[in-house]
């Protein structure tokens, strides 16, 4: 999936909820194949946030404007040899535009170490995969980190259980579980994070509880009456918890600093 546009629903359930909603679910989406079988359910997901040095997306995502982007570098493990994805992710109102072009890790190593501070980053195609079919989605990537003079951030972890349709790849139900932000070292390589801190709810007054699940109803255009009807049977309420932002609040308050940062060195621990 190189383009998508759809809308996103997110709700904040507790496991034993979540186990509920997947076997609703279960009678018309089919588990992805990537799920895997271990004792927590789904796949790991890793993304690298970039942002400014006075946290421009932080603030967007904080403030919750209506429209709004993230830049981050998304990998699933932590094999050199294993590709990693650009991706730009927008909101349009209530709509999700997101573009990903995969690239070596080498790609991402020689871009993020040879970048801001010292040097805009250069846009190139050498380590995309798929060639230059991509290159527009790496050349708005790096327009936009250049714009903002974004910088590698902060890990934002967790494992994602998917449900997708065989006939709509828009159509999805994802479950984040055993989510985590994790600090950065600026090294420009791509490394499995430590376990650091668990995000901060909307109004992040608490912290996300350890049992905690991020479900996500994702279609286009419109829902399907099926999931309507899981909304109303399990008594579903919106949240608009952003992952990046909730656990960059989450280590201010970790480090007993100002909940909201005004420059990038007040990340480091």
């Amino acid at each position: 999936m190189a383009h998508s546009a759809r809308y996103e629903l997110k709700y904040v359930i507790r496991e034993p909820r979540a186990v509920a909603v997947a076997d609703f679910i279960s009678s018309y989406l089919r588990p992805s194949v990537h799920n895997g079988s271990g004792p927590i359910p789904g796949h790991p997901v890793i993304s690298l946030y970039l942002d400014s040095p006075g946290f421009f997306f932080f603030q967007q995502a904080f403030t919750g404007h209506k429209n709004r982007m993230k830049l981050r570098i998304r990998f699933y493990d932590g094999d050199w040899e294993h590709l990693a994805f650009l991706e730009t992710k927008r909101r349009v109102n209530d709509v999700i535009c997101k573009d990903r072009a995969m690239i070596s890790r080498e790609g991402v190593r020689q871009i993020l170490s040879q970048g801001w501070p010292m040097r805009p980053y250069v846009s190139d195609c050498t380590y995309l995969k798929h060639g230059r079919r991509r290159q527009d989605v790496a050349d708005d990537f790096w327009g936009f980190a250049n714009t903002i003079q974004a910088r590698g951030l902060i890990y934002v972890s967790y494992y994602r259980e998917i449900f997708e349709s065989a006939a709509d790849e828009e159509l999805r139900v994802t479950m984040d579980r055993r989510i985590y932000g994790s600090r950065y070292d600026h090294s420009g390589r791509l490394e499995l994070p430590k376990r650091g801190w668990r995000p901060y709810l909307p109004p992040y007054l608490a912290p996300f509880p350890k049992d905690g699940v991020i479900l996500e109803l994702k279609f286009d255009e419109r829902p399907p009456r099926w999931m309507v009807d899981l909304v109303r049977t399990f008594n579903l309420q919106q949240t608009p918890v952003c992952k990046y932002s909730a656990c960059v609040f989450a280590q201010r308050l970790h480090c007993g600093q100002s909940p909201l940062p005004e420059r990038e060195e007040d990340l480091v621990l």
